[in-house]
């Protein structure tokens, strides 16, 4: 299915972030051409791209939960005015730095507080929670996707970005072959593992697509070559950021039928 982002908005997802940083060349990069790095990119606009295409109230309570620099967030505060949008994450220097971005751009509806996803309490039921590659990080994943059922209204939506099992990933260079994330607690996900743990949280399954395609696998490893070496990769990708961008583009754009990423709809049984 073909939706999504255009490519302008694609290309300056993450742009906010410039505030965040002192380096005046640095600041002038993501301010004109967003993060250098595209992966983030990548999966914010796939989710992205889900958000856009369910069903909310015109004054939808909306949670991302885990949100890092809030990409999505951020987005859709400007794109949908009248949704309250909140942001949760344990890291306080991102949560500061969103506030200070919001503040900044005046945004009223979107709000950060520093918290821990698994702790999650809400008075008021979210319409819409979506995280993005956060469960793979938490060692009771159904306890945490639990919380998050409790804290859905009845006719809310689950949406998550999470990374394939490493091991069923397929990569383009040798050089990625050994690639993983240190701070992963299990091997990621299959599609029915995550079902089934969405089951046991009290959630229906509405669809799984993939994202990071062979374009996106691609521009993701030409972001990152010797991943290893910080400052080389850091020279290096800005040598292949036009290339890389368009390929992570592309696969935005698209549910695809394999992919080494899952997205996935969910919401509470019985809907």
């Amino acid at each position: 299915m073909r939706s999504g982002l255009s490519v302008l908005d694609f290309l300056w997802l993450g742009r906010e972030q410039w505030m965040g940083y002192s380096h005046p060349l640095i600041r002038v990069f993501i301010r004109w051409l967003g993060p250098l790095g595209v992966h983030t990119r990548i999966r914010s606009a796939h989710t992205l791209r889900v958000i856009e295409q369910i069903s909310l109230p015109s004054r939808a309570r909306v949670l991302d939960a885990g949100c890092g620099h809030a990409y999505v967030s951020f987005y859709l505060a400007r794109r949908h005015a009248d949704w309250e949008i909140f942001g949760i994450d344990i890291d306080a220097e991102k949560i500061e730095q969103n506030r200070r971005v919001a503040r900044a751009l005046g945004f009223r509806n979107l709000h950060f507080e520093i918290g821990d996803v698994a702790d999650l309490n809400a008075s008021t039921p979210y319409d819409l929670i979506f995280s993005i590659d956060v469960l793979e990080h938490i060692k009771d994943d159904v306890a945490v996707l639990s919380k998050w059922r409790q804290a859905i209204s009845e006719t809310g939506w689950l949406i998550l970005h999470l990374p394939l099992r490493h091991q069923m990933q397929r990569r383009i260079f040798p050089g990625f072959a050994q690639h993983i994330i240190a701070d992963h607690v299990r091997d990621e996900y299959t599609a029915e593992e995550i079902e089934t743990k969405l089951v046991l949280a009290g959630f229906a399954l509405i669809s799984i697509d993939y994202g990071f395609s062979l374009w996106g696998e691609l521009s993701f490893e030409l972001n990152n070559l010797c991943w290893q070496q910080p400052r080389l990769r850091m020279l290096l990708a800005l040598l292949t950021f036009p290339p890389a961008i368009l390929m992570g583009y592309v696969d935005s754009r698209f549910s695809w039928d394999w992919g080494n990423s899952l997205i996935i709809q969910a919401r509470p049984s019985g809907v």
